[in-house]
C-alpha cells in the first residue's frame, strides 16, 4: 500500500512544482512540464539509482579508512517508486504536449 501512495504523492508533488514555476515565470504550463520533468526524472535517479555518485563516495571513504569493499546493491532493486513516478510524469507531459500542439506536429 506504501508504494501506491508514494508514486501518486510524487505525481502531485510534481504537478504542483510544474504549476509554481509555470506561474512564478509567467510561462505555460504545458511548455515547463518536460524540461521541469526530465530535471525531476534525472535527479530521482540520481538520488535513488544504485551506483549514484552519493553510494561510491561513502564506499571510498569506508574503503580508504578500512580496506573493506562495499558489495554493491543490484541497481534495478533500488530503483524507487519515486522514479517511477517522475518518469510517469515525463511520458505524460510528454502526450499532453503532443495533443495539445498536435496541429504543429501533423500539419
Amino acid at each position: 500500500m506504501k508504494k501506491p501512495i508514494i508514486f501518486i504523492l510524487t505525481l502531485l508533488v510534481l504537478g504542483i512544482g510544474n504549476w509554481l514555476i509555470s506561474s512564478i515565470f509567467n510561462f505555460e504550463f504545458i511548455d515547463v512540464a518536460i524540461p521541469f520533468s526530465v530535471v525531476c526524472t534525472g535527479l530521482a535517479h540520481s538520488f535513488t539509482g544504485g551506483t549514484n555518485p552519493y553510494t561510491q563516495q561513502t564506499d571510498m571513504q569506508l574503503r580508504g579508512k578500512t580496506g573493506i569493499r562495499m558489495p554493491f546493491k543490484n541497481k534495478a532493486a533500488r530503483t524507487s517508486f519515486v522514479f517511477f513516478g517522475s518518469f510517469a510524469y515525463f511520458l505524460f507531459a510528454l502526450v499532453i504536449t503532443f495533443v495539445y500542439y498536435s496541429e504543429y506536429f501533423i500539419g
